[in-house]
């Protein structure tokens, strides 16, 4: 199964702590964000595939099939994600390249079998607080039906009763919907009207799309298993949280297993 993993950024709120190398490449303790989730996408049986675009050469020796965004500056993640359609013939899972995750959490994702499925994190508020002053300086809304489908998603909101978790940028399309998911993306991204609205928007924009056009979409609830890595305080809160600890308790089991 192909994992898309979407790699394009810069990362310019790391600033100097990433050396002006692309974001997945921010480095800690000796090894990169990208570096981390492909030794756990590996063991887990995924076959990853990298949308680049800001300093695409640096990512040459991860050895991986790669899709080029040429547009990366002038563009935002859903562009990227409709750069690599071509690998979306089979069940397939999405991830941001700022994000990690630990081995539960994909395992998790990978044998979900219905439709369009988010991780999304139940257990946020105490993180974000680790990370903002005001959580919801950041946070997006996001609220789930009685049977577990998405209704909104990736607003902006001035109240935390409109947040029933954080969609945390992994998700997996499968089974019937994935063509449907495959075919909306194309015309999205394709057509005269909604094009120049595609090329700026956030995945969060097109998943809402979807859901206005009764399209269903399911929560895959977790209590924490990631860490995003958005802002150099980010390493502290993810240390602090435990979440980092986690993670990589998980590569390490994995490298010490394969010698």
């Amino acid at each position: 199964m192909n994992i898309i993993i979407l790699a394009a950024g810069r990362g310019a709120r790391l600033g100097t702590h990433n050396n002006n190398k692309p974001k997945c490449l921010f480095n800690i303790n000796g090894l990169s964000l990208i570096e981390r989730n492909l030794i756990i996408f590996k063991e887990v049986g995924l076959k990853p595939v990298l949308v680049t675009g800001f300093k695409k050469e640096e990512l040459n020796f991860l050895n991986l099939p790669m899709i080029h965004n040429s547009e990366f500056l002038e563009t935002n993640m859903l562009w990227s994600l409709y750069k690599a359609s071509d690998y979306m013939n089979q069940d397939f899972i999405v991830c941001y390249s700022d994000i990690l995750v630990n081995t539960k959490l994909v395992e998790k994702l990978k044998v979900f079998i219905n439709g369009i499925g988010l991780i999304v994190d139940k257990d946020w508020l105490e993180y974000w607080k680790m990370r903002f002053d005001d959580p919801l300086t950041d946070a997006e809304s996001l609220k789930v039906s009685k049977a577990g489908n998405i209704t909104n998603i990736g607003q902006k909101v001035d109240r935390i009763t409109e947040i029933e978790g954080q969609y945390i940028g992994f998700f997996k399309v499968s089974s019937e919907q994935r063509l449907l998911f495959k075919k909306r993306l194309i015309e999205y991204c394709e057509n005269k009207q909604t094009k120049n609205l595609a090329r700026k928007a956030y995945l969060t924009d097109f998943l809402q799309y979807l859901i206005n056009q009764d399209i269903k979409i399911k929560e895959i609830p977790t209590n924490g298993g990631w860490i995003e890595i958005d802002n150099p305080s980010d390493v502290n809160a993810a240390k602090i949280s435990g979440r980092l600890s986690i993670i990589d308790k998980d590569i390490q089991r994995i490298t010490n297993k394969n010698g």
